[in-house]
Parts: structure tokens; sequence; C-alpha cells
């Protein structure tokens, strides 16, 4: 029997079931109760879909969404660009601030330690355990986030850094900054420092290179801009009047910290069911945490110990350890650099100018080689390994040189191969282990750079004194980026390892 003629009648979903009614010229039936395939069918308990689910599409059995398909849909759901970029210029401001605070440390407190005849241990100390505290506070970055989000955590770590600086203006003892300046700009940095390498890769899958090229030029300008500023206003108003100022220029962290908006809030249409379900669930997750203290403070360093799970897989292993070396080595070196150079004949503006062109190479080189990864083929262990190898070489050939021309280009050579592998610090992370475990991982090259600090610093301090010279200093630095090169070269050993293990997880009985 045929349908001559049929009018839609009604329609009512009802967790995938249709019911619908036909009516043809000759009779009246009903087809009640029709259940059709829909691969976006979705089963929810208490709020969740249910993996086990199995449904039939083209002849193929296909498993209901687990882990991995979730994942990968919230990645072609993430903005990629939009208000991303607006979070990228934040992400800017803030790594403006923090390359303000840290790696002109030589040139912004040199002076005033030198003429409190400061040893060269001690001065390891003041940076190297703001170092630590920075490192170490980013281990907490993950559950503070979870609790109170991205902007709040940004505003505090802005205010503590700013108090830092002008705190520190008032200084008149090593043992004074050792307070002032190492504790409280350390907690800032490294809640600021985390957050902006945590805060590109939510937003931009197809231009994240382009987007953390950016947000890495702004560490860069930092760096190049801050040593002859900071220089100006100490011959201006001296030691405490340009500490000082500089908390003030500090404070812009808060604006950039303002716009760091959660990315479910900018997610596409097609995911606004699940955006608005994240949201709901944020609601109702504040109010508890605000109500019950000791139960958010419980959450925190469960979430901690949960993360330290991590060091099971040596490919978490050999990024922290790796990146720890590379990241506390070269700030060692950036410390030192400014006390060597002044101390084989070259003036503070001389010493400024060679700290400036080292942020103009480390600014290109970052640039470049984040943009290129969004290139496909691209390795990035290849040129993060690249990079470590070039800073290696040219951290011994930097004890060699003699007078400004060769100091700058040797300097420059050594910024671009730093500027290489830090432009990759977070995207080989989000390579390697996936952007869910970005922050967690974050946080244990924090533990293992904090560690580092502690032990690499004081230490290559030791040797400045007992030897009196700064080129032993700086080899022993290269033996650092040289453990660290070696230590990638076993990365293929580990992703195997852990494919094998996984797999034996797999076939393994449940």
């Amino acid at each position: 029997m045929g349908l001559s003629k049929a009018t839609f009648i009604d329609e009512r979903k009802n967790a995938g079931i249709v019911n619908v009614s036909y009516k043809s010229d000759e009779d009246e039936f009903t087809k009640a109760e029709t259940e059709i395939e829909d691969d976006k069918k979705k089963e929810h308990v208490n709020g969740r879909v249910r993996d086990e689910d199995i449904k039939t599409e083209n002849g193929n059995v296909r498993e209901g969404k687990g882990e991995e398909e979730k994942e990968e849909e919230d990645e072609d759901a993430v903005p990629d660009g939009g208000w991303g970029w607006v979070v990228t210029f934040g992400c800017i401001i803030i790594a403006i601030a923090i390359n303000f605070a840290g790696p002109c440390f030589g040139i912004l407190f040199s002076g005033f330690l030198l003429e409190l005849g400061t040893s060269s241990t001690n001065v390891a100390w003041i940076f190297n355990l703001r170092s630590f505290i920075s490192n170490i506070s980013a281990l907490f970055l993950d559950p503070l986030v979870a609790e109170w989000g991205w902007r709040k955590v940004g505003l505090v770590s802005s205010l503590l850094l700013s108090l830092g600086f002008a705190v520190s203006s008032f200084a008149n003892s090593a043992l004074y900054l050792l307070c002032s300046y190492s504790i409280l700009t350390g907690i800032g940095c490294g809640w600021m420092m985390g957050t902006i390498f945590s805060m590109i890769p939510h937003y931009f899958k197809r231009r994240l290179g382009i987007a953390n090229g950016l947000m890495h030029g702004g560490i860069c300008v930092g760096q190049m801009a801050g040593p002859p500023m900071i220089t100006y206003l100490q011959e201006q108003y001296g030691f405490s009047g340009s500490t000082l100022i500089m908390g003030a220029i500090l404070l812009n962290g808060c604006v950039g910290a303002a716009v760091l908006h959660p990315v479910e809030w900018h997610m596409k249409a097609r995911n606004k069911g699940k955006t608005d379900e994240r949201k709901t669930k944020k609601a109702r997750k504040a109010p508890d945490a605000q109500t019950h203290p000791c139960t958010t403070v419980s959450r925190v360093f469960t979430t901690i110990f949960t993360n330290l799970k991590l060091l099971k897989s040596p490919r978490v292993l050999i990024i922290t350890v790796a990146s720890s070396l590379n990241m506390t080595t070269y700030l060692n070196f950036l410390m030192f650099a400014p006390f060597a150079l002044q101390t084989s004949g070259l003036s503070l503006e001389e010493t400024s100018w060679c700290m400036s062109v080292s942020g103009f190479c480390m600014l290109v080189a970052r640039l470049v080689v984040s943009s290129l990864t969004d290139l496909p083929g691209l390795s990035k262990r290849g040129c993060y390994m690249a990079g470590t190898a070039t800073v290696f070489v040219t951290t011994i050939a930097f004890t060699f040189v003699q007078g400004l021309t060769w100091a700058s280009v040797v300097i420059g050579v050594w910024a671009a191969g730093v500027g290489a592998f830090m432009s990759l610090h977070n995207l080989i992370m989000v390579e390697y282990v996936g952007l869910d475990k970005l922050v967690p991982t974050l946080g244990i090259c924090g533990v293992f750079s904090g560690l580092s600090s502690v032990v690499i610093g004081p230490v290559i301090g030791v040797i400045r004194d007992v030897s009196q010279s700064y080129a032993v200093s700086m080899w022993a630095l290269s033996g650092c980026f040289a453990v660290a090169l070696l230590l990638w070269l076993l990365m293929p050993l580990a992703v195997a390892y852990d494919q094998r293990r996984e797999g034996k997880q797999t076939e393994s009985p449940s």
C-alpha cells in the first residue's frame, strides 16, 4: 500500500525516540515509537554520557564517545581566533611584566649588591630562591585555577609581583632582598608564567604556533626593553626610586589578567550544550568552595598528589627534567652574564646593550620557530634539540670572547638557541602528553626546576667564589645543557616503553 499523500502530524524527541504519524487518502495509520539511528544520540546518567554505549553506523560497530573523542571534539570547538587574540594580548602584557622582574635581576640589583660587597654565593641564593619559589608555586596552579578560575589567580599573582618590587625598594641588605624579592615576586611570577603558558593552547588549534609565538614575543620584549629602561630609571632616581617605579609599572599585569576568560565562554555554537553544562558545574562548585575552605584545601592537595602520578611515565620524566635543566641554566646564565661582562671591562651601558641584543635575538627566534610549528611535518623535538645544542656551544664560546662586538655576537646566537627551545616549552608538552595534562605537567616541571634552582644556582656560585673565574662557572652551566640534550635523545625509547605498557594494560583482563 503506497502513500499518495503524506502529512507530518507530530514530532516529539525523547532520548532519541521519535513518534511520527502519517495520513493517506485511503486510511490512517500510526508508526509508533520508531527508533532512529543518530550518531549524536546520548544517554545521560547523572549528567554524564555513558562511554559503554555502542551504536551502529553504516554497518560498522562504533563505540560511544570516550575520552579521546571528547577531547578531539573539544579541540575542534576552540575559538581559534576571536577572543583568543584578546587573551593573547593579555598574555603578552603579563609576559613583559614577568621579564622585567626575573631575567633583568642582574641589571636591577647588580650595582646595589656590588656596593654591599655581597658574595657570588649570596647573590646566587637570592636569585635562585626566587626561582625555587616561582617554580614550586606552579604546582598549585592547576588546583587553584580549578577552584577560582584563571582571572582571579592572574590578578592575585600580578599584585604579588608588584608588591614584591615596591617592598624591595626599601632594601638595605642582601637578606632583606631574600625575603622581599625572592618570596613575593617568586610566587607572583610562578603563577603568572604558568598561566600564560597554559591559556594559549586552550584557545587555539590551527593557529597555535602563531599565537604562542606572539606570547613568547612579549617575553623577549621584556628582556629587550627592560635593561635600558631600568638603567635609565636608576640613573635618574637611584636604586630605591627606580625599583618603586618598577613596582608601579608591573601593575599593568592586572590588565592582562582581566581578559583571561574561561575558554568555555567562547566555545563555538555547535558545542553550546557542553559549554552551558560546564558553566553550570562551575557555578555549582563556587559556593561550596567558598563555604567550606577546609574542603577546598583538601581538594587542592588531592589534585596535586594525583598530578604527581604522571611521573610514572618516562616521557613526563624526560620532559620535566630536561626542561628544568634548560630553564634553570639559562636563567643563571642571564644572572651571571652582566657580572662577567662588567668584570671583563665593559661599562654598565655596554652590558645593557649586550643584554638587549640577547632579548632581540630571542624575540626573532621565538617568533619564527613557534610560527613554523603550524607547518605539517615539522619536528618539534628536532627544533628543541637544535636550540639546546646551540646554547651548549655558545655558552662555552662566551668565555673566550673579548670586546663588545664579539660579546654581542656570541650572546645573540646564544639567545637564538634559547628562543628556539623556550618557544616550544609548552607546545612540546602538548604533543607528548596532551592538552588535558599540560597544566599538571607544567606543575611537575616547576618542581624539578625549583629543586634544580636551589642546587645548581648555589653550586655555580660556589664554583665562581672558589675559582675566582666566571669562565669556570659558564663551563659548568654548559654541562647542564649537555645533559638536557642527552635526555631528549632518549625520548623515542620512552615513547616506545609507554606504548608497550599501555598495550599490556589494554590486553590484560579487567
